[in-house]
């Protein structure tokens, strides 16, 4: 019984998991047949096992505490000397996807240079060979487009206005026309009634 503890307590699993990012893929950190991570087993004594078929993905890294190897490394020191390995090899497989997605970057911005630089030089090219005719047009558009400039632009503020005066002045001109008339009936009445021979019928 106590062999059966004491074996328990030599051989004790002690493990950590943390989680792999999302924009690092499974592959490029395994490497090809395990050879990223082959060597950082060895080299720490550790098992470092990946569960990619889970959301979020992890990296879980397991030692068995064995005292009977004789080393002076604990078995925390080991953890963290995988973790800072495995670390080191998430930050370099980040800067190779950003040098690529940068090469990518400058790649498309040429092809876009490239195709700028040909339509400058298709339209350079049509204005160059530009026929006597196409002049003659060119030179007629313009004589017309001065011609407008020079015309007084339509206003309908400034035409309703000029309507509205002469309306004013047209109303004026007859109300003294209708004053005429009626001072004419007028006087044509005292007349009438003023003359010698009304007075004597009376």
């Amino acid at each position: 019984m106590a062999k059966e503890m004491q074996n328990s307590i030599r051989y004790s699993t002690v493990l950590t998991i943390f989680e792999i990012p999302d924009h690092v893929e499974v592959g490029k950190l395994i490497g090809r047949k395990g050879r990223n991570l082959k060597p950082i087993e060895k080299g720490t004594g550790t098992h470092i096992y990946i569960y990619k078929e889970i959301s979020p993905r992890q990296i879980e890294i397991k030692i068995k505490d064995n005292k009977d190897r004789g080393e002076n490394i604990s078995t925390g020191e080991r953890i963290n000397k995988a973790i800072c390995q495995i670390d080191k090899l998430l930050e370099d497989i980040e800067i190779r996807n950003q040098k690529k997605d940068n090469e990518k970057e400058e790649e498309n911005v040429k092809i876009a240079d490239n195709d700028t630089n040909h339509q400058d030089a298709t339209v350079a090219t049509i204005t160059t060979v530009a026929t006597p005719k196409n002049h003659k047009d060119n030179d007629l558009k313009e004589k017309i487009k001065r011609f407008k400039q020079k015309n007084i632009p339509y206003d309908q503020n400034t035409t309703n206005k000029i309507f509205q005066e002469c309306m004013d002045l047209l109303i004026f001109y007859l109300i003294i026309f209708l004053s005429n008339i009626r001072f004419y009936i007028f006087s044509k009445e005292d007349a009438k009634r003023n003359s010698p021979e009304l007075n004597q019928s009376n």
